[in-house]
């Protein structure tokens, strides 16, 4: 391939929560300057994607050509998750194409990749067995090896996607729960409330976008699950919990599931890597293409003039038929060569003319 797709990752695997999240906002600055590139951001790992160079960035693990490809196709399958098959990655993924769609100029060859991806992860997700338990059900677990969740409420401070998940994983074990949220409203009390009465709950469930300060004024608080990407519990609060703290990251761990669902899974997406990689090389005989008309075209016209030249008395409508006769024959004697190309899965159509017309 003339120029393959690239991708440079780091995982919670490689840093902290903290750490990617500064690496996001360093690779976000990359984007505005190369908008053909794709940003990837999920609460366990943060990746950017593109086409040609990539950029020197030491700190990230780099990944280049079909593996580039596979691993998308992994990551929106759900395959690379915490939670095999959750679904949020595959909406993070999805939004990652939204935001590549909205600049311009546009790279076709990585939207269409994240177009596959994104097909290829409803495909394994059509199929998928009962869901084995998310990222909050885990933690809720968790949560109740360290406390006594049927007493007080458990203090859930987050109303987004994943504090949702939190409160439905709570109310579905039958344990009562207080919503807190930046922006209170009936029934869910705002933050600064929230945490004047976090150490009287039986445990805190915390998914939120950004720091929570006023929790820094707490000395002793109960067991604390915090699914926020970066930790939006201080550091002196975590560093007192001690092991009555969970992170995001503590949850990141290679899968153990070998089911059948995933074996499906995995199938989906090598049929993902193999579409994509024949539409790839088939858009490489694009130029062969262009560069055959082009080259008919020069001849045409030169034979065309030279002919002219030596029948200065023609008729005009003589002169027009003529002109029309040699487009026609052009069009008639490149359609096979064409219709080849257009059709070209693996390359080799475009190597045989490129030879055959020397382009």
């Amino acid at each position: 391939m003339t120029a393959e797709p690239w991708a440079v990752s780091l995982d919670a695997a490689d840093a902290s929560a903290e750490r990617r999240e500064e690496v996001r906002s360093e690779l976000l600055w990359l984007v505005e300057r190369n908008p053909r590139w794709a940003l990837l951001s999920t609460c366990h790992r943060v990746e950017l994607y593109g086409f040609g160079r990539p950029p020197v960035l030491n700190h990230m693990r780099e990944h280049r050509g079909e593996a580039t490809v596979r691993r998308l196709m992994r990551i929106a399958a759900g395959l690379e998750s915490a939670s095999v098959g959750e679904d949020e990655v595959l909406h993070q993924v999805r939004h990652s194409l939204e935001e590549l769609l909205r600049r311009r100029p546009v790279e076709h060859k990585l939207i269409r990749l994240m177009e596959v991806a994104v097909a290829q992860g409803r495909r394994a997700r059509s199929q998928r067995r009962p869901r084995g338990p998310g990222l909050a059900v885990r933690a809720v677990d968790w949560l109740s090896t360290r406390a006594k969740l049927a007493g007080a409420p458990v203090l859930v401070a987050g109303a987004g996607v994943m504090g949702t998940a939190l409160k439905d994983a709570l109310c579905s074990a039958g344990v009562p729960i207080t919503i807190a949220s930046r922006t209170p409203r009936p029934g869910v009390v705002g933050l600064a409330e929230a945490a004047r009465v976090a150490p009287y709950a039986s445990a805190l469930a915390v998914a939120l976008s950004g720091p929570w300060e006023e929790l820094a004024a707490h000395a002793t608080l109960p067991p604390t699950a915090d699914l926020s990407a970066p930790a939006a519990v201080p550091a002196a609060v975590r560093a007192a919990l001690g092991p009555d703290y969970l992170g995001v990251d503590q949850l990141f761990s290679p899968s153990s599931d070998h089911s059948a669902w995933v074996d499906r899974a995995e199938q989906v997406v090598e049929e993902g890597v193999s579409e994509y990689l024949r539409w790839l090389r088939g858009r490489e005989s694009v130029g062969t293409l262009r560069a055959l008309r082009e080259r008919a075209e020069v001849s045409r016209q030169a034979r065309l003039e030279r002919l002219l030249r030596r029948l200065p008395d023609l008729a005009e409508r003589d002169r027009e038929l003529i002109v029309a006769l040699s487009r026609q024959l052009v069009t008639d004697l490149l359609h096979e060569p064409i219709s080849s190309l257009r059709e070209d899965c693996d390359g080799s159509a475009a190597a045989a003319a490129q030879k055959l017309f020397r382009l």
